[in-house]
């Protein structure tokens, strides 16, 4: 699904969406991403049934009290691409440290 978040003062990060999407059912991937004066966010539900529900009943509600209204609507992309884990981007189907560049090995000298 498409999410557009409307008035959105206060920030809006993949662990925000993922607690409002979760409720409905199991997320895949989620990418969040400004457009303009709009932040909007890409969700792939686990089922299409699962994204039907959201839409049906995410639609105009509010994340905080009077704040942050989502626009739910279905998206044409079905299936995102994600390449990392961040706060704008994550794909729940893989470890937490998914995409991270790993610490260079500590070497030792003698």
């Amino acid at each position: 699904i498409l999410i557009t978040v409307i008035n959105a003062i206060y920030p809006i990060n993949v662990s925000t969406l993922h607690k409002v999407c979760r409720s409905i059912g199991e997320v895949d991937r989620l990418v969040i991403f400004e457009k303009g004066t709009f932040v909007q966010a890409l969700v792939e539900f686990r089922t299409i049934a699962h994204a039907a529900e959201a839409k049906k009943n995410l639609h105009g509600c509010d994340i905080y009290n009077n704040a942050c209204t989502l626009k739910v609507e279905f998206a044409r992309q079905e299936r995102l691409n994600v390449k990392r884990n961040d706060d704008k981007t994550w794909d729940f189907t893989q470890t937490e440290d998914f995409g991270k560049v790993k610490d260079e090995p500590n070497i030792q000298r003698k």
